[in-house]
């Protein structure tokens, strides 16, 4: 039986979606699919709201990550650390040979933009790595805000990772001066996980041509030489950009601003849903993320019994995360649960969700 995903990611992709990854193979050093590719740049543009290009890659957003390290950081990177997917930037940029250095808070809370400012200011760093939505612990910082910050210093790259944002939140790329924007096909696109997308500016292309050592696979200045020929400089995933072709005319046919309404309704649902029933949210006020809510359980249900009970009752649903979920129980703090509500999901969608979380509260400790 195949269980509804309404997890933090792969998010449960729709059956006509997943059809279109079947279509017959081009090869892709031909001109069918340098249309197909082309198209795709077009829409893509849109959705990031840049006219920077958007390039792709067959792998995960960690790939583009590890991409963002190798060629735009020549002097010092500034990891700003919120939980443990942006803790991954920095655990990249070491492994990558970079100097880094951490601006971290605790688990939960947000980076502010006057963080920021005191650490940029000291001349230090020629890039900051943003995660715009922590999903280990359901914050969203306001990009809007620390963009402001980084506008007053030209010379630092901006890298976001936007992995589980882009698709669900408004984010205007050139508008916000991002220099590297990246996402990935399995959450908030809902696609099938195997590629990832990044917006790279002049500015970012033109740091790299100084930086030496920028690898093979995750070369911007290869990648951008195959780009303005409608190609890749290895061989894509055809099927999946297939499949993103049709995903993008869906999502522009629904129009990108019904689309973010749609997830901003889906998350206020959720959370007047979960305090209704008697849980908080685990991040910290104003800063809760639009395409996962994360809750403590001031229950202290049988999370791992609860996940086993909505899998019986056809839902993939996520008993918190595991990292976090040890640090609060060695703190003896309510541990938590996250709901993912991102993608193609509906209201109708999550009412049926619910109505199964309300069977299973009362017998596993939450009712």
């Amino acid at each position: 039986m195949h269980k509804i995903l309404y997890i933090p990611g792969p998010v449960e992709v729709r059956k006509d979606v997943l059809e279109k990854m079947s279509t017959p193979l081009v090869g892709h050093r031909t001109k069918e699919f340098a249309e197909l590719f082309h198209d795709v740049k077009g829409k893509l543009k849109q959705l990031f709201y840049t006219e920077n290009p958007v390039m792709v890659s067959t792998s995960s957003g960690s790939g583009f990550m590890e991409a963002a390290m190798r060629n735009l950081v020549g002097k010092k990177v500034l990891n700003c650390v919120c939980g443990s997917f942006s803790d991954k930037w920095y655990n990249i940029a070491i492994r990558c040979g970079k100097e880094a250095e951490k601006l971290e808070v605790d688990w939960g809370k947000a980076i502010k933009p006057d963080m920021i400012e005191e650490k940029l200011s000291t001349g230090e760093f020629d890039a900051i790595c943003v995660t715009h939505n922590e999903t280990s612990t359901g914050v969203m910082h306001h990009l809007e805000e620390i963009s402001e910050v980084v506008k007053n210093y030209p010379d630092v790259m901006f890298l976001v990772d936007a992995v589980s944002s882009l698709g669900g939140a408004k984010i205007e790329v050139d508008k916000l001066g991002i220099d590297m924007c990246i996402t990935s096909s399995q959450k908030a696109l809902a696609l099938p996980p195997g590629i990832a997308l990044a917006s790279v500016s002049e500015k970012a292309l033109e740091r790299a041509k100084q930086i030496p050592g920028r690898g093979y696979y995750f070369d911007l200045l290869e990648l951008k030489k195959m780009y303005d020929k409608d190609n890749t400089p290895y061989t894509p995933s055809v099927s999946h950009l297939y499949a993103l072709k049709y995903q993008l005319d869906r999502m522009l046919e629904e129009g990108l601003e019904n689309r973010f309404k749609r997830h901003e309704r889906l998350a206020e649902k959720t959370r007047k849903w979960g305090k209704k029933l008697g849980f908080e949210l685990f991040p910290e006020t104003g800063y809760e993320s639009v395409t996962v809510s994360c809750f403590s359980d001031t229950k202290g249900m049988d999370l791992s019994k609860m996940k086993e009970l909505m899998g019986e009752r056809g839902f993939s649903v996520d008993s918190g995360y595991r990292k976090l979920n040890n640090k609060l129980a060695d703190a003896g703090k309510p541990m938590t649960f996250r709901i993912a509500h991102m993608g193609d999901t509906t209201e109708e969608d999550l009412d049926t969700l619910f109505g199964a979380y309300e069977e299973v509260f009362p017998k596993v400790g939450g009712a």
